[in-house]
């Protein structure tokens, strides 16, 4: 091999590993210091416990659209859990659903539970 090839590839490979150079510094404000004043605090955020076998299906039925659904997802996994279900066929997850919120339309004053219990009731 060219010594020269092998001296101009390993000085290529040299540049490469060094490090870059260190970002411009910004110029010093003018203005005065903004820093002084601190942040604002962080929101406190609500703590919000749901005993999940007392949960009724009215709390769930009047639930905004996305945490009724998310509410769904977690009952029918806490079912199945609970049950020992080790699968569900995806493709019945929704008319699954339905079934138990129709329950629960019918029976607002019952547990949420017993309605998603019900949807797995051919499977114990």
């Amino acid at each position: 091999m060219n010594w020269k090839a092998v001296a101009i590839a390993s000085s290529g490979l040299l540049c490469a590993c060094a490090p870059a150079a260190p970002p411009a510094q910004p110029p010093p404000s003018v203005e005065p210091a903004a820093a002084a004043t601190p942040p604002p605090a962080p929101a406190a955020t609500a703590t919000h416990l749901i005993t999940i076998r007392t949960l009724r299906c009215a709390d769930l039925l009047n639930a905004a659209t996305d945490d009724r659904a998310a509410g769904s997802m977690f009952l029918l996994g806490y079912e199945a859990a609970r049950l020992g279900i080790r699968s569900i066929d995806v493709a019945y997850v929704e008319g699954m659903e339905t079934a138990a919120l129709d329950y629960c339309t019918a029976h607002p004053a019952r547990p949420a539970i017993d309605a998603f219990s019900g949807v797995f009731g051919s499977r114990k």
